[in-house]
């Protein structure tokens, strides 16, 4: 198992996720962990994402939603090869 860890910020109506080599955005954070996902998952390890917010860039109107928008770690099974 390895471990990356990206942090996220909101720009321009969107999510943007950086470091460990991605910068993805999309409007949505279900949409983003699809693009991490696409970008990091491996056939052969799983991989723990740490998932850090910036608060310092977040807009001050999303800062009444910190409670719900927690650091967590995104967590990406291997992915099985197309047959």
């Amino acid at each position: 198992m390895s471990a990356r860890e990206l942090v996220l910020s909101y720009e321009q109506n969107r999510w943007r996720a950086c470091g460990a080599g991605v910068d993805v955005t999309h409007a949505e954070l279900a949409g983003l962990e699809a693009l991490i996902s696409a970008e990091l998952a491996t056939e052969h390890d799983a991989i723990d994402v740490h998932v850090r917010f910036d608060m310092a860039v977040l807009p001050r109107w999303l800062h009444q939603y910190h409670d719900h928008y927690l650091n967590y770690v995104l967590h990406l099974p291997p992915q099985r090869a197309a047959s």
